[in-house]
């Protein structure tokens, strides 16, 4: 079963907070918050930060035919006049 901990909610201004207890500190910045359809429960997901995503990109194992240019789309961009600026 997952941890449980209890965590303060306060108001600041027009903003509600909560602490969270060191054991669940995000690394990074910034968190996506999401509510869970089915339970209601408020979900926070960890952004990783852009050198992180960099870093498992580089260290991924890419096939090196990825994306071959027998693969590419090369055909010209469509005529969208309603959208094109």
């Amino acid at each position: 079963m997952s941890q449980l901990t209890k965590a303060r909610v306060f108001m600041n201004g027009r903003s509600q907070h909560v602490t969270i207890p060191a054991e669940f500190r995000f690394r990074s910045a910034q968190v996506t918050v999401r509510r869970d359809p089915s339970t209601g429960d408020l979900i926070l997901s960890e952004v990783p930060e852009i050198e992180e995503i960099f870093a498992e990109l580089d260290a991924a194992k890419i096939p090196a035919d990825f994306m071959s240019d027998a693969d590419r789309d090369r055909r010209p961009a469509e005529k969208r006049p309603e959208i094109d600026l």
